[in-house]
Parts: structure tokens; C-alpha cells; sequence
């Protein structure tokens, strides 16, 4: 759980999940998979550009979001999530 929350930068907030990757520049993506109250998130995150932190983009099941937060979605259902840094 650490690893996802600190590292990962994916944090439960009271009202979702907030998306804050702090990778090394050599890391091009990654994906994990999270549950959070009783939903499931795939989560790809890709660095394009080789930076260490910073969402350029966010979306949630192709629907652009501002800022970082995923809204808890209270359905129960899988959801895809696509976070660009740079």
C-alpha cells in the first residue's frame, strides 16, 4: 500500500483518488490496478517526456478531468484511467 500511495503517487481523499505520480525520468509508464470503495480503477500512467512529476493530462474513462482528483464513482464497475506527465 505504501508503495502505491507514496511512490506511485495514487492516494485516497475523502472524496476519491488523487493522482500524484513521483517517478524516476527513466520511467516511461506504468499501470497498477487499484480498488477503492468497491470500484476498480486501471490506472496507466506514461511519461513521455521524461519528467519526474507533474499531470499533464487526466481521464477517466476517456472523459478529460481537471486536476487530479477521480471522484469516488460509486457503481461498482471497472474504470480506465489515463494520466500523461509533463
Amino acid at each position: 500500500m505504501a508503495a502505491s500511495q507514496y511512490i506511485l503517487g495514487i492516494k485516497p481523499d475523502y472524496q476519491g483518488l488523487v493522482i500524484d505520480p513521483c517517478i524516476p525520468k527513466k520511467w516511461k509508464e506504468f499501470e497498477v490496478t487499484r480498488v477503492f470503495r468497491g470500484c476498480t480503477y486501471k490506472i496507466k500512467v506514461s511519461n513521455p517526456q521524461g519528467v519526474n512529476r507533474g499531470i499533464k493530462s487526466l481521464k477517466l474513462d476517456g472523459k478529460l478531468i481537471e486536476g487530479n482528483l477521480i471522484k469516488d464513482c460509486h457503481d461498482g464497475k471497472t474504470h480506465q484511467v489515463e494520466v500523461t506527465l509533463g
